[in-house]
Formats: structure tokens, C-alpha cells, sequence
């Protein structure tokens, strides 16, 4: 698993096109500053898949900055970027998506995303879903060549 993984996952992506984000920040109770600044970036992840299967995501953008690393089926911790809380999430892989599933580690009071999958489309691009309440957003990434 961890080499198809790597195979299809496995180097660095830029973002080029989105589906439902303004309103998927509008439901994650973004104030209007805020959801023109992440409108705007055009985030890059890199994605490392070592031998060990550990998986790490990096997302860059001139808005923020976030990491995780995890082992397929292995809980991990990590702070949401937007709720500023601790969440235990639960990565998986199947059908070809890595898919990672958020648990709230302490009272959250604002919405959060139900989960965040990433998948390769027939085209060889990396789609990215969120969905947070009944907001499915679709962001597509094409790699990039370093």
C-alpha cells in the first residue's frame, strides 16, 4: 500500500482551480477578511511517502502554513488550522483516496471539516474534497515538476 501511495501521491502539487470554497469557508464561519485572503492563495502541498509507509502533507500558501504526518490506519494528533483546537484524525486509505477524518480532542465550537480527501483524477491531477456540514468544496492540484 505504501508504494502505490507514494506512486500516485508523491511529490509537490499547485493549486490551479476550486469548486464551493467560498462557500465552504462561509461554513466554517470565516469572516469576510479572512475568506478573501484564502480566495486568493493558490496553496501548494508536497506530499512524502517514506518506505516506512509514514505519509507527510505539506500545505503552503501565502496564507498559512501546515504539516501532518501520519501512518495509514495510525490516529494522529494535529491543531486545526481554523478551529485552534486539538483534533484526533484518523487517516485511511481506500479506492485509491487518502482519506483523513477529524475527531475533535477537546470542546470545538466552531464547525469543522467532516473530512479532507485526496485522490488522482483519470488526468493524472491530485483532487482535493472537503466537506464541512452539508459544503463539499473541490480543489484541483497539478503537479509540478522540481
Amino acid at each position: 500500500m505504501a508504494e502505490e501511495i507514494k506512486q500516485k501521491f508523491s511529490g509537490k502539487w499547485k493549486s490551479y482551480k476550486t469548486e464551493n470554497f467560498e462557500e465552504f469557508l462561509i461554513a466554517m464561519g470565516l469572516n469576510f477578511l479572512i475568506r478573501k485572503m484564502a480566495s486568493l492563495a493558490k496553496p501548494e502541498n508536497e506530499i512524502l511517502v517514506q518506505d516506512d509507509g509514514k505519509i507527510t502533507i505539506r500545505n503552503n500558501s501565502t496564507f498559512m502554513a501546515h504539516e501532518q504526518s501520519f501512518k495509514i490506519n495510525e490516529e494522529f494528533e494535529d491543531v486545526n488550522q481554523f478551529a485552534k483546537k486539538r483534533f484526533k484524525n484518523m487517516p485511511t486509505y481506500e479506492n485509491g483516496k487518502i482519506r483523513v477524518t477529524p475527531t475533535p480532542a477537546e470542546p470545538v465550537d466552531v464547525p469543522y471539516p467532516d473530512y479532507a480527501e485526496r485522490e488522482i483524477t483519470e488526468n493524472g491531477e491530485m483532487l482535493v474534497t472537503i466537506k464541512v456540514k452539508d459544503v463539499e468544496c473541490k480543489r484541483w492540484f497539478k503537479k509540478v515538476e522540481s
